[in-house]
């Protein structure tokens, strides 16, 4: 079953970021290497370091594709944990033979593990980051001794320095306690600013899952009654309880569109409550077609009177989706109605299907009002409404993000793009289906 719970999302997210700032350290070791050889004459052995950032790159990558496997299964967060550990250690060891090859105790870069230690630190636990740190210190102070004693040759990096520190022994003494203590005080630092902005997210998660209970509960105390409400009012307007005259039904009728406004606003709380609530998916695997098409023969009698055509583009033998029926039924069915609502007679409604770089791509594009740029990034916004719709058209402001929540619960991604007057484009992912 996949579920991406916060905990996992944030270690998920810091694994991507980790990943990216490697391919950047490994253009910048080749970059800092030629500049040092070629402009800076400095006498360095540059096949084993390249070899070493070639080393980097292949597991790097070999690194991208995992986490974008584990993206899609119920990993638990232990196990991802441990992900972020090996990457560690292999960053640990590569970089460790790097200071070898470029002067070892000699070069100041080596303080450059400083940065590696605080954004893993990031990642680990409290014990983890310390006997990270411990393992660190203990590579670095036997690459120094063994330096010294010669059991491992020394690089030396002619050129930049002239005299053989390494053969110091006060020099190894001062380097390796400066560096021990440096990592160990980086270290704490950030466990403990990591601890405190963990528990803090914890307490916020709890507020808003006491808040969805409560506006949950409210919204259920409140649905009853305005649905008596709504069938009072069209036993009257109905003249099943008597003739009424012109004056009262018009208030009537305001009454009625008031409380049916009330209620679906009531209604849409209660999903996203309910759904914001809700542990665990349904995954179950299904035809894609169906749940389309059940979404639009529920939206199409909201058009009304509006001419609008809709195209449904999926591919042949498109194969079966593993999700949430009932919640990806609600997905489509909230855009293509709000396609609807918001293109006019005449307008064109599409809904395209294609599997791309091993993910499923969902197009719902339309040829209506179009959003305002300025509103673009507050879009799936809870409670937010368009400028150009928020006076003029009713509405909650809450489907679209309960969209995307549905969405990223599943492990994909919704994108929108929109032009004013001539349309807009939501575009989501979902993992592949796993066969």
């Amino acid at each position: 079953m996949n579920q991406t719970t916060p905990l996992k999302e944030e270690l998920l997210q810091r694994l991507e970021w980790l990943i990216y700032i490697r391919w950047a350290a490994v253009v910048f070791i080749i970059t800092a290497v030629l500049a040092a050889i070629h402009i800076f004459k400095v006498a360095l052995l540059g096949l084993p370091i390249y070899l070493i950032a070639l080393f980097i790159a292949i597991y790097n990558a070999g690194f991208k594709i995992y986490l974008n496997q584990i993206r899609t299964k119920s990993l638990l967060t232990d196990n991802i944990r441990r992900f972020a550990i090996t990457q560690s250690m292999l960053d640990i060891i590569s970089l460790t033979i790097i200071i070898h090859f470029t002067g070892g105790s000699e070069n100041p870069f080596i303080f450059y593990f400083i940065f590696h230690t605080i954004l893993t630190s990031m990642l680990l636990s409290k014990k983890e980051s310390y006997l990270q740190s411990g393992i660190v210190c203990i590579l670095a102070i036997w690459l120094f001794i063994f330096e010294y004693m010669g059991i491992l040759p020394h690089h030396s990096i002619k050129g930049f320095l002239g005299t053989d520190l390494y053969k110091n022994i006060t020099y190894v003494a001062a380097i390796s306690f400066v560096f021990t203590s440096t990592i160990f005080i980086a270290t704490f630092f950030t466990v403990s600013v990591s601890e405190k902005l963990r528990e803090a997210a914890l307490k916020l998660l709890e507020k808003d899952r006491l808040k969805d209970e409560y506006v949950k509960m409210v919204s259920h105390d409140l649905k009853s009654p305005l649905a008596s409400i709504q069938s009072l009012l069209e036993v009257i307007l109905g003249r099943f309880a008597g003739p009424i005259d012109g004056k009262v039904k018009e208030i009537l009728q305001r009454i009625q569109k008031k409380v049916e406004f009330l209620h679906h606003y009531t209604k849409d709380l209660l999903d996203l409550s309910r759904i914001r609530a809700e542990k665990n998916l349904n995954i179950k695997k299904f035809n894609i077609k169906e749940v389309i098409d059940t979404a639009a023969e529920i939206a199409l009698p909201k058009i009304g009177e509006k001419e609008i055509q809709l195209n449904i583009d999926i591919p042949e033998r498109f194969p079966d989706i593993e999700a949430d029926k009932e919640l990806l039924t609600y997905v489509f069915l909230n855009l293509i109605a709000n396609a609807f609502k918001y293109t006019q007679s005449g307008g064109k409604v599409w809904v395209r299907l294609s599997q791309a770089d091993n993910v499923l791509m969902i197009e719902v594009r339309d040829t209506g009002i179009g959003i305002p740029a300025e509103d673009i990034p507050h879009i799936f916004e809870e409670f937010f409404r368009a400028n150009n719709v928020a006076k003029t058209t009713k509405g909650t402001g809450l489907g679209l993000s309960l969209v995307k929540h549905i969405i990223e619960r599943h492990g994909g991604r919704i994108f929108v793009e929109s032009e004013l007057g001539k349309g807009t484009v939501f575009t989501f992912t979902l993992p592949p289906t796993k066969t």
